[in-house]
């Protein structure tokens, strides 16, 4: 991972090296140890990595690359190279070195724009066609390497790795839009057009952007998932080992030669079968590198502690599991000066979790480390299937489901939450807020804007009670379906994911998802729901696939969900740091600004220490984060500059 730039203007102006060494400097957190800029009349490209990463298995000893009339900044791990090659070869184009920097070059020449729809592998990056005066800007499906872009005021354009590679621009605006803010309250993200500071953008994940001197910028969407549920004529054994086989080629495409790799396995269905494929993988081609379990361990009889299926996996592969005890690791870690050192208000609530298993896996030698991040969204679905039966007249499949799921007896709310609600137009939910009091029915994959934003800056903002989440179905697509696809489009998860894989950077260890593979993906859309939730159990086709490569008692089917870090997340909020968050959430800058009713928010937290809530809980630290992020942006405002409350500038 690095980071890169470029700045662009078609008048001939050119972007000093001062300029552009401030906006690296800007993203030094993704690595400084190299840097390299690319400069012609009108155009700057730049890019700069840690030193490790000029290694064979990264990025290759390349920063910016220029290929005759082409130049590139690329942030890229290229997967499956030989298959890309060959598909090259056909195209009658020879790369000019082979780095993922020169593969994307020699992909432009083959492909043009469409370029990014034959990689495989995490990559953003920026290209430069010096004779067409073009530029083309793209990021893989799953969104680890970020790219942020802006119109300058000037006339030009910039994009970087990060918003605080833009704010080092010299006319990037610092204005604040708090409505963005208040949203991620939510732990909801805005697709591109709107970002935590107007006038800057984030390029979605799986989408293409596109800068032509005469016509502008355009974004396109180069990447769709697949309608899950296809038709598949493989049986379910068969299916199961074509997974297996699958599986095992995603990590070995993973994993660097003569490297340790470290795989962060809990003791689920997920990071088990990453694991477990590898090593498969890795012994039948002959390779002497092995895979190294870091796990974290849990206290017995905590929701999380899932120590006795690590032990059985590690013991079947007879590998020592490096472990982490959960009660060292913090849920807060220097709120403030980390909350400071953020681009955006948006945290990851599991971040020294994060942190630590990548020092852990830089402690034992590994440059790489693996994680289970796919199998929810390939392998499992949730309830919402109840919808379709009932929608398709399946009623005795649906009474044999709904006892299954153990809601016999549950009563008439759990069955319109499950089998009716997710069926229910926009429209008719929308109309519920005449019977409920103007409050609408909660849709499913939706997310509740807190109740302490205060009601008149939502109606000024546009704040509904719910922040709309969902995708619009497809035509013939199911509800099931429906879900599978909104993990795969809702910017939230490449936030996520961007965010898991900078923490690991700044550790020294590149983070990669086997099971966040396109051919897998691909795969996973052509088999039935069945496979993936069926009578009470989940992952059935995972499970049968890593039969011979798991221990049984690993594999088989368990009473309830294992591994949950909620009671974690629990202890600290309402023991451990509930002095601490109780003191910075008197006198909030967020009430000042007027973006929050603090009467509510005092409310809400004395609920929460008495009853807990998942939801609050969340609701609360996220609070508290957007608070401490905008406190720090205030500290370091111009002296002018007014703190008004829907402007908040912040000094460059």
């Amino acid at each position: 991972m690095s980071a890169v730039l470029g700045v662009f203007r078609f008048d001939g102006s050119t972007t000093t090296d001062v300029v552009a060494g401030r906006m690296l400097a800007g993203m030094r957190r993704r690595g400084d140890h190299r840097a390299d800029v690319w400069r012609e009349a009108g155009a700057v490209l730049g890019a700069s990595r840690y030193a490790w990463e000029l290694e064979s298995g990264f990025s290759g000893p390349v920063l910016v690359v220029q290929d005759a009339d082409l130049v590139i900044a690329a942030d890229a791990s290229l997967y499956y190279r030989d298959d890309l090659r060959r598909k090259l070869a056909h195209a009658g184009v020879r790369p000019s070195g082979q780095t993922a920097s020169h593969l994307i070059l020699a992909a432009y020449r083959a492909w043009g724009e469409r370029c990014p729809e034959e990689l495989e592998g995490d990559f953003a990056f920026v290209l430069f066609d010096r004779m067409r005066r073009t530029v083309l800007c793209a990021r893989d499906f799953a969104g680890k390497r970020p790219l942020f872009h802006l119109e300058l005021p000037g006339g030009g354009f910039a994009v970087a790795s990060t918003m605080g590679g833009l704010l080092a621009h010299p006319e990037c605006s610092v204005e604040i839009d708090l409505a963005t803010v208040a949203e991620t309250t939510a732990w909801y993200v805005r697709t591109g057009e709107r970002t935590c500071y107007k006038g800057i953008s984030r390029l979605d994940a799986g989408h293409t952007l596109v800068l032509e001197r005469s016509k502008g910028t355009r974004v396109t969407q180069h990447w769709e998932p697949p309608v899950f549920e296809s038709p598949s004529r493989l049986s379910f054994d068969d299916a199961a080992a074509e997974l297996r086989g699958l599986l095992a080629r995603a990590v070995a495409e993973r994993v660097p030669r003569n490297e340790t790799t470290a795989v962060w396995m809990s003791g689920g269905r997920d990071s088990t079968a990453v694991f477990a494929a590898g090593e498969h993988a890795l012994g039948a081609e002959g390779r002497c590198e092995g895979l190294r379990p870091v796990s974290v361990s849990y206290p017995e009889g905590d929701p999380g502690c899932e120590d006795g299926y690590i032990r059985a996996v590690a013991t079947f592969w007879k590998r020592p599991v490096h472990w982490v005890n959960a009660n060292d690791v913090p849920l807060l870690d220097r709120p403030a000066e980390r909350a400071a050192e953020r681009d955006e208000p948006f945290a990851h609530l599991y971040e020294m979790f994060n942190r630590t298993l990548a020092s852990e896996s830089r402690g034992i030698g590994a440059r790489v480390a693996l994680d289970g991040v796919g199998g929810d969204q390939l392998f499992l679905v949730s309830s919402v299937y109840l919808a379709d039966l009932l929608k398709s007249g399946r009623w005795l499949a649906l009474a044999r489901e709904w006892k299954a799921l153990g809601f016999k007896g549950s009563g008439f709310r759990t069955f319109f939450r499950w089998a009716v609600q997710p069926a229910l137009p926009p429209s008719v939910l929308q109309a519920s807020r005449v019977l409920r009091r103007g409050r609408p029915l909660r849709a499913e994959l939706r997310r509740r804007v807190p109740a302490w934003i205060a009601p008149s800056f939502a109606a000024r903002n546009g704040l509904t009670e719910y922040v709309r989440a969902a995708p619009r179905p497809r035509r013939g697509e199911s509800i099931a379906a429906n879900e599978s696809r909104w993990y795969f489009t809702d910017p939230f998860f490449p936030q996520v994911f961007g965010m898991m894989a900078a923490f690991a950077l700044e550790e020294g260890v590149e983070l990669r998802s086997p099971l966040y593979d396109g051919r897998l993906l691909a795969f996973a859309a052509t088999r039935p729901r069945e496979e993936r939730c069926s009578g009470g159990d989940t992952k059935l086709l995972l499970r049968h696939a890593m039969k011979g490569l798991l221990p049984e008692e690993v594999l088989e089917t368990r009473a309830g969900r294992t591994g949950v870090a909620g009671g974690y997340f629990d202890r600290s909020m309402r023991d451990s740091f509930a002095d601490f968050i109780d003191r910075e959430l008197r006198s909030p800058l967020l009430g000042e600004l007027g973006v929050i009713d603090e009467p509510a928010l005092r409310r809400a937290w004395t609920r929460f220490m008495r009853f807990g809530s998942e939801e609050i809980g969340l609701q609360l630290f996220l609070t508290l984060q957007a608070e401490l992020w905008l406190r720090a942006r205030r500290s370091e405002r111009r002296d002018d500059a007014p703190l008004e409350p829907e402007v908040l500038a912040r000094a460059v």
